[in-house]
């Protein structure tokens, strides 16, 4: 299994790696699987004893923390239009297209050695941290041991564990920088541990690899990750299609286009060629293959699998080998289209042409943190206009669809929002408001 940066699987893989809340009752003290893993060091040579017991002495237990955020992934647990819509909005677009030009030279010289877009370097930048701005408060030496707690025959969580010893232990992260995500992944734009000390690049000529203050390096790291996944220089990641019924068959959804990874056909994989003969045409109708690369698949025998995310009466992508490049990044299908979508934004591409098959579409950040106003003037004082997600905004939302007489979903979308802007209540003032 790939080594990659945030470790997002699917809900039935991330199932099995985490025990269910009753094992995790029963689980040892975290002191006993601290010292199982110190038992392991004369495998890991380059940590030294003084650096294992320095860095765990006071390791906090995030066991609980990891288990709850498992289940509650935004990538499996909402609507893809309403993660899209959140994550591949104006604001999204207009910051990432600023950060190209400022980024110029720097991002020039990346496309240069590793064969990356600009684009896409800062769309991943963008859809991980919001450019910076979200980058997680977890300690990483606690969020590896844990989750390598949580699975001690998991070979690859522990090597992650022993990997943020040694960045520590090397001078390559401050112990008050080494914070990140739950799962242990930190920086501008998410790295595991091992993931980084493999791929890290110097983008600002420093001659050091720093992706937690260095835009630079955080975006040649990236670029050299995705150049060892298989991204290849001047290949669309995928192009919207229109799809006969009698393919719909063929959506290769989660998984199912690891043929990608082949570069030829094979399973679900066919070549454009193929796709074409098949009745497959350019969203707009035009055909598949064509000569200019940045409006469809330009050579004819380049591999392409079909994914529908919403199923058949929703958009469909054909997506090369470049897409599972992406996707090995956070293997989530919903997580690579934010990154390829936004990509293509920040090229000035169209948008996505096909509508979701929904009559509530979901909400951009502005139209959320509207609809969390709407909820704290209603007198939700719980709730932090932010544009995020979380449950305390989720239990304003079901309070609210109880009052109306709603099914209560918790669900942030354009018809709740639409219902709050037509009534007029007076203002409640909160003292204080947390999300």
């Amino acid at each position: 299994m790939d080594a990659a940066p945030w470790l997002a699987w699917s809900c039935a893989a991330l199932a099995c790696c985490a025990l269910p809340a009753s094992a995790q009752e029963e689980a040892a003290p975290l002191g006993a699987c601290v010292a199982a893993l110190r038992k392991e060091l004369p495998a890991h040579r380059d940590v030294s004893p003084q650096t294992f017991d320095s860095y765990t002495r006071e390791a906090e237990d995030l066991r609980p923390v990891i288990e709850n955020a498992t289940r509650a992934q935004p990538e499996f647990q909402i609507p893809i239009w309403d993660y899209l819509a959140r994550r591949v909005d104006a604001q999204r677009i207009d910051d990432g297209r600023a950060l190209l030009q400022q980024e110029t030279t720097a991002l020039e010289a990346i496309a240069q050695r590793h064969g990356v877009e600009p684009a896409v370097a800062v769309a991943v930048f963008g859809i991980e941290t919001d450019y910076g701005r979200v980058a997680g408060r977890y300690p990483v030496v606690s969020a590896t041991l844990s989750r390598a707690c949580l699975n001690l025959g998991s070979r690859e969580r522990k090597q992650h564990f022993f990997d943020a010893l040694w960045l520590l232990q090397q001078g390559v992260v401050r112990a008050e920088d080494f914070t990140g995500s739950w799962a242990g992944a930190f920086g501008m734009t998410q790295f595991m541990p091992g993931t980084f000390r493999q791929h890290m690049a110097d983008g600002d000529g420093s001659g050091t690899a720093d992706i937690v203050h260095s835009v630079p390096d955080a975006l040649a790291t990236t670029a050299r990750y995705l150049r060892s996944m298989g991204w290849t220089a001047g290949r669309r990641w995928g192009v919207e299609v229109r799809v006969p019924p009698g393919l719909a068959a063929f959506n290769a959804q989660e998984g199912d286009h690891a043929c990608l990874a082949q570069a030829k056909p094979a399973g679900r994989c066919r070549s454009a060629r193929a796709w074409s003969e098949a009745g497959v045409t350019r969203a707009d109708g035009s055909p598949l293959v064509q000569p200019d690369p940045s409006a469809g698949l330009s050579d004819a025998e380049t591999v392409s699998a079909l994914i529908l995310p919403a199923g058949a009466q929703g958009p469909a992508w054909l997506v090369t080998p470049n897409y599972q490049a992406i996707w090995r990044y956070n293997r989530a299908d919903t997580y690579a289209l934010a990154i390829g979508l936004l990509s293509d934004a920040l090229r000035g591409l169209p948008p996505q042409q096909a509508a979701w098959p929904t009559d509530d579409p979901g909400l951009a950040r502005i139209a959320f943190r509207e609809l969390q106003q709407l909820l704290l003037d209603r007198g939700h004082c719980e709730v932090r206009v932010d544009g995020s997600e979380g449950p305390r905004t989720g239990a304003a939302i079901r309070a609210e669809e109880a009052r109306l007489g709603w099914p209560e979903t918790g669900r942030a979308g354009s018809k709740l929002l639409a219902a709050l802007r037509g009534e007029r209540p007076e203002p409640v003032a909160c003292v204080s408001a947390e999300r």
